[in-house]
């Protein structure tokens, strides 16, 4: 199933989201999600079956294709469109964390310091601009993140989240990039694979296949090659 990130597909009509008087979303100067979007993503969600609950890992062949974006607006939008819902974007790219500045919030501690044992993982979320979206970060760099995945602490932390959360969103590895991702997917009930057009040649998107279990995948998003991410979402998201 591909899910085809295309702007020309939105309406534009929508009404932008009620503002929050509290905190602004990503610090003072970023905005969680603009009209032209909102349909694009209850789209991918929608298909992708992210209205049950469960564990998700958004993921890609290679670095550059947008997952991190992509499980971003997803995680957004199904936390606005589902406010009794508690959601959790939850950073598994160790290598390259950066959501912790994307929102403006400490990076430690993190998912890295609840697989080393150091605190519980309750202590990484952080509070977001949505009452029901929490945010838990990548934490410290580490020299190994291989060594912290196949913990066995790992397993544990995931059910920790799923017992907090309804749904649980994981920024995943590129799969060719890192064996890291295969950890990752693996401890997930389903994948979303983020697939740049014109840009990932195919034999490299059908290897990236071969590393996801066939019933674990739920879709593949498409950037469209006049509309990609990054692109018009990453104007959205001022990333």
């Amino acid at each position: 199933m591909a899910l085809t990130v295309d702007d020309t597909t939105t309406s534009g009509g929508l009404p932008p989201p009620e503002p929050r008087p509290t905190t602004a979303p990503f610090g003072s100067t970023r905005k969680p999600i603009f009209p032209e979007a909102e349909e694009l993503f209850r789209g991918i969600y929608t298909r992708a079956g992210l209205t049950a609950p469960g564990v998700i890992a958004v993921t890609s062949a290679i670095a550059g294709e947008g997952k991190t974006t992509v499980a971003l607006g997803l995680a957004v939008m199904v936390a606005q469109d589902f406010p009794e819902r508690r959601v959790l974007l939850a950073e598994a790219d160790l290598r390259q964390p950066i959501l912790a500045a994307d929102f403006d919030v400490e990076a430690s501690p993190g998912l890295s310091e609840a697989l080393e044992g150091i605190y519980p993982v309750g202590l990484g979320y952080r509070e977001t601009f949505l009452p029901n979206l929490r945010l838990l970060p990548a934490g410290e760099r580490t020299d190994n993140p291989s060594r912290l995945l196949r913990s066995p602490r790992f397993p544990s932390v995931l059910a920790a989240t799923r017992r907090n959360h309804d749904l649980v969103i994981l920024d995943a590895p590129a799969l060719l990039v890192s064996s890291d991702a295969a950890l990752v997917t693996d401890q997930a009930d389903g994948v979303v694979m983020v697939i740049r057009s014109g840009v990932t040649p195919m034999p490299v998107v059908n290897r990236a296949l071969e590393l996801v279990a066939e019933e674990r995948l739920r879709g593949m998003v498409l950037n469209g090659a006049q509309s990609a991410v990054p692109g018009w979402l990453r104007r959205i998201f001022g990333l």
